[in-house]
């Protein structure tokens, strides 16, 4: 994160001049038009959430505008923002869970021997709502996707998953973690290699944070950026087991690859073996 300096040698009213004091009819006018573009997105209910949260991270920065004068106004005002749209995704999230009309029959989901998602688009929330009724069939083999299959007599009877280089998306990475985050015979999973973002990646992560059997996760070469990371960081101090983490070429800035680096060692007793990034 950057911080502004004060430039030397100018004079002091100058300087005021440059600056302004975040005003409340600031405030008030973002969340305005928060408010405005969210109304008709999620719901009178979702919108007092999301106007409440903003509310509360504009006040905070308007309390510190007001109380520093060397403060950044302008950037408050934008930490403000970024704050409430956070909040924002979070109740979009929670609200495609809950409120999206499933492609297939529920009953079917959690019958069916074969499912064929080959022409179908699922959307991520939807994939975690499908995720859970699958995980009560007992009796399903093999899902199709379009160009691949994922094979679920292989996830509840192998101890070992090789699937590098599978096409698999977030969709597929959310199916496998749910089905997994009970398991207790699948010890190494490879899915190097393919087209997994974040929510493939929290999935994963909240499996991991369950599931105290699997020793071996590769995630190398995906397309895993900051939310991810910092799941499977959390992940990472409450899983014992983990053995070895490959995250190589992904898209994590920085501060989030030294993040788990230093999780990782911290939790495994100074070692950093294990960790590949």
């Amino acid at each position: 994160m950057s911080s502004k300096r004060k430039p030397t040698g100018v004079p002091e009213a100058g300087r005021a001049a440059g600056k302004r004091r975040m005003e409340q009819s600031d405030v008030d006018e973002s969340a305005d038009i928060v408010g405005d573009d969210l109304e008709g997105l999620i719901g009178d209910d979702g919108l007092d959430a999301v106007n409440d949260a903003i509310a509360e991270a504009n006040g905070d920065a308007l309390d510190a505008g007001l109380s520093d004068d060397d403060g950044d106004d302008d950037a408050d005002l934008e930490a403000a923002l970024k704050l409430g749209a956070e909040s924002v995704q979070d109740s979009e999230a929670e609200s495609e869970v809950l409120d999206e009309e499933l492609p297939f029959d529920e009953e079917e989901l959690k019958t069916a021997t074969e499912l064929d998602f080959s022409e179908t688009s699922i959307s991520k929330g939807q994939a975690r709502a499908i995720a859970e009724l699958l995980a009560s069939n007992a009796e399903l083999t093999v899902i199709h996707f379009e160009g691949h299959d994922l094979n679920i007599s292989e996830l509840r009877e192998e101890d070992e998953l090789e699937w590098d280089s599978e096409e698999f998306t977030d969709v597929e990475a959310i199916i496998i973690a749910v089905l997994l985050r009970s398991n207790t015979t699948v010890m190494r999973l490879d899915l190097a290699r393919n087209q997994i973002a974040d929510a493939g990646a929290i999935a994963l992560a909240d499996m991991l944070a369950q599931n105290c059997t699997l020793e071996y996760l590769n995630l190398e070469s995906n397309v895993v950026a900051e939310k991810g990371g910092v799941a499977l960081c959390d992940a990472i101090q409450r899983n014992s087991s983990l053995q070895y983490l490959n995250l190589m070429y992904n898209a994590f800035p920085g501060s989030v690859q030294q993040k788990l680096r230093t999780t990782w060692t911290d939790s495994r007793e100074g070692s950093a073996l294990g960790l590949h990034l």
